[in-house]
């Protein structure tokens, strides 16, 4: 969608103006940043899941 946005003619994109604004770059600004912090997220899903695994006494 992104190549379509930047190499068609402007009178094709512009009923995809607000579709790229509020759907697409937010989705791809937030798949990078977990494809980024994959780790961090992992560690700390693993955290509080040992954290509720383990019962206090």
């Amino acid at each position: 969608m992104l190549g379509t946005y930047v190499y068609a003619p402007e009178h094709v994109t512009d009923g995809m103006r607000p579709a790229m604004m509020f759907v697409v770059v937010p989705l791809a600004t937030l798949t990078g940043l977990c494809m980024w912090k994959q780790a961090a997220f992992r560690a700390l899903l693993s955290r509080s899941s040992r954290r509720d695994a383990v019962a206090p006494r």
